[in-house]
């Protein structure tokens, strides 16, 4: 589980930028994700309760980001910004 707290770690240092705190929503966001990636069994597309149906794929799903991660992280990226270089004669 320390791995996984890690992986999402870096996902999130990576999506926000360098420099950010880590407050407590970006724990949250973090938990959530750990939470969402050990909640999907490796390997299966999916699911069906009613006779019991599994369909296996050919490979695990990557580790990422949910959209509701990014989207909770909006507020911890850097902004774009510009800067108006203006020469004064002297």
């Amino acid at each position: 589980m320390e791995a996984f707290i890690e992986d999402a770690s870096a996902l999130v240092r990576d999506h926000c930028g360098s420099g950010y705190a880590e407050t407590p929503g970006i724990k949250a966001v973090i938990c959530a994700e750990v939470i969402r990636w050990l909640a999907v069994a490796p390997g299966i597309v999916s699911e069906r309760v009613g006779d019991i149906q599994v369909e296996f794929g050919s490979t695990a799903t990557t580790q990422s980001l949910s959209p509701a991660a990014r989207s909770s992280l909006k507020r911890y990226r850097k902004k774009l910004a510009s800067v108006s270089l203006i020469r004064e004669d002297a």
